[in-house]
C-alpha cells in the first residue's frame, strides 16, 4: 500500500502507523515462520502427529492417520488414500462429509451473524427449536454445545424439579454400562467404573441398576427419586438396545412416584435409528430428551427438550450457556432437520439399516467362531465378537483395509455410517470386513 493509499475503511497508511506504530516489511525469517504455521500449507502425517504430541494433551488413543478432506461416506488422508467412513465421527456426520446443503447454510449464516449471546434473540435458534418440537412432542428447548452439556442440564433440571416437590427428592437412577458424558455431573451419571476412576468423590445420591433388570429398577424408583436417565440403546455400553417392556415399566414407575424420565439420545437421535429419535420406535415418551452429535452434522451443538409441564422449572438465571443456541450452530442444525425431511432420509436410514444388517448376518453365519451377535437399530449397529475378543485390534485392522469403524465397549465393533450411505458402499464395507475376518481365521 502506498503511503497515501486508502484501505477499505478509508484510513491511510500514515494514519494506521500513527495508531499501530510503523508498518514495516517482514523479514525473510518472519515470512518463513508464517509459512510454517500457515493452516493452508499441507502437512504430512508425521508433521501433524509430532505437533499433536507436542501441543495437545494426550487424552485420546488416536489411530495412525490424519484426514484431510471428505465427501459423503468417504474420507481421504494426507497421502490421498480413500476410506469408507462407517463411524461418522462417532455418529456425528449424519449427512456425510462436505454436504452441500450444510455448507451453504453455514456460509449463509456466517455472512450475517455469528454470535450475540443469550442476552438477545436470534432467528436461527427459534427456528430450530420449533422444528425439534414439531418432530417430537410439545415442549421447550435449551441449547448447549455438546451432549455432555445437554445431560448436565438434564441433571440440574431433575434435581430442581425434585427440590420443588420435597427436600429429600434428590435420587437419580441410572443404568450400569451407560455413558452420559465427561463433565462431572454427566460422568457421575455414567455407569462405568473406568470412567469414574481417578476423580475422587462424584455427585452423590445416584443409584445404578443393571440393564433390563425390571425387579431392581422397580425398587430403585421410590418417593425420593427425582428422575431416571437412560439411553434407549446404550452406545458406549456396546450398542445394546434396551427391552421395550423394561422401558415401559420405568415410565410407569416414574409416573407413580412423580419422577422424571430422561432419554439420553445424544448418539441415537436425529435419524440415526430410522426414526427422528429412538423413543419413537419404543413408543414410550420421556419427560426430557437430550441430543447432540447428529443434530449439527459435524458442527458442535447440543440440546435438551423438556415437556411443557416442565417449562417453568428453570427460572431466568438458573442455567445458561454463553455459546448455546448461537446463530451458526442452530442454522446448521435447522438445515440438518430440513434435509432429513426433504430427502426422506428416515426411510432411507431404515432401508439401509436393514440392508447392512442382512450383510452382517451373512458374515456371522460365515464366521460363527468370530461373531456372536448382530444388534442395534437403523444405522447404529453393533457386531458382538465371540469369547470377549478385543475389538480395538480389529478396528485398527479395518483401518488398514480402508474402512473406518469403531468399538463400543471392549468386544463390540460399532458401525454408524451416515444417513446418506449407499448400497454400493455397504457392499464394499461388508467385503472389507469379510477380508478382515478371513485373516483372523
Amino acid at each position: 500500500m502506498h503511503q497515501h493509499e486508502q484501505n477499505e475503511e478509508g484510513a491511510t497508511r500514515e494514519e494506521l502507523e500513527q495508531i499501530y506504530g510503523t508498518l514495516r516489511e517482514k523479514t525473510p525469517e518472519e515470512l518463513a515462520r508464517e509459512k510454517e504455521f500457515d493452516p493452508y500449507e499441507p502437512m504430512n502425517f508425521e508433521q501433524i502427529r509430532d505437533l499433536d504430541k507436542k501441543y495437545i494433551l494426550g487424552t485420546y488413543a488416536r489411530m495412525p492417520v490424519a484426514f484431510v478432506y471428505g465427501t459423503a461416506e468417504f474420507l481421504y488422508d494426507t497421502t490421498g488414500k480413500e476410506y469408507i467412513d462407517f463411524l461418522s465421527g462417532i455418529a456425528v456426520t449424519s449427512l456425510g462429509h462436505a454436504n452441500s446443503d450444510l455448507i451453504e447454510a453455514l456460509r449463509s449464516q456466517a455472512d450475517r451473524l455469528w454470535h450475540v449471546s443469550n442476552l438477545f434473540y436470534n432467528q436461527p435458534s427459534v427456528m430450530l427449536a420449533r422444528a425439534l418440537v414439531e418432530v417430537t412432542f410439545p415442549g421447550k428447548v435449551f441449547f448447549a454445545n455438546s451432549g455432555t452439556e445437554a445431560n448436565e442440564a438434564a441433571l440440574k433440571l431433575m434435581r430442581a424439579y425434585g427440590q420443588a416437590h420435597a427436600k429429600k427428592k434428590t435420587k437419580i437412577v441410572s443404568l450400569k454400562g451407560s455413558f452420559h458424558g465427561r463433565t462431572f455431573g454427566a460422568m457421575s451419571l455414567t455407569g462405568q467404573e473406568k470412567i469414574h476412576n481417578g476423580f475422587g468423590p462424584l455427585v452423590s445420591d445416584i443409584e445404578f441398576v443393571l440393564v433390563d433388570d425390571t425387579a431392581s429398577i422397580v425398587l430403585a424408583i421410590d418417593e425420593n427419586t427425582a428422575g431416571v436417565i437412560l439411553e434407549p440403546i446404550q452406545g458406549e455400553g456396546g450398542v445394546l438396545p434396551l427391552d421395550e417392556e423394561f422401558i415401559a415399566t420405568v415410565r410407569e414407575r416414574c409416573n407413580e412416584e412423580e419422577a422424571l424420565l430422561v432419554f439420553d439420545e445424544v448418539q441415537t437421535g436425529v435419524g440415526r435409528t430410522g426414526q427422528y429419535f429412538a423413543y419413537q420406535a419404543y413408543k414410550t415418551e420421556p419427560d426430557i430428551l437430550t441430543m447432540a452429535k447428529g443434530l449439527g452434522g459435524g458442527f458442535p451443538i447440543g440440546a435438551m427438550l423438556v415437556k411443557d409441564k416442565l417449562s417453568d422449572v428453570f427460572s431466568a438465571g438458573m442455567h445458561g450457556s454463553t455459546f448455546g443456541g448461537n446463530p451458526l450452530a442452530t442454522a446448521v442444525g435447522y438445515e440438518v432437520l430440513r434435509t432429513i425431511e426433504s430427502q426422506g432420509l428416515l426411510e432411507h436410514a431404515r432401508e439401509m439399516g436393514d440392508y447392512l444388517y442382512t450383510g452382517l448376518e451373512e458374515l456371522r453365519e460365515e464366521f460363527p467362531d468370530l461373531i456372536e451377535e448382530i444388534r442395534g437399530l437403523g444405522l447404529l449397529v453393533g457386531v458382538v465378537l465371540k469369547n470377549s475378543r478385543e475389538a480395538r485390534p480389529l478396528v485398527e485392522k479395518a483401518l488398514s483395509h480402508g474402512l473406518i469403524i469403531g468399538r463400543a465397549g471392549d468386544n463390540v465393533i460399532r458401525l454408524a455410517p451416515p444417513l446418506v450411505v449407499r448400497e454400493s458402499s455397504i457392499d464394499a464395507a461388508i467385503e472389507k470386513l469379510r477380508k478382515m475376518f478371513k485373516e483372523l481365521k
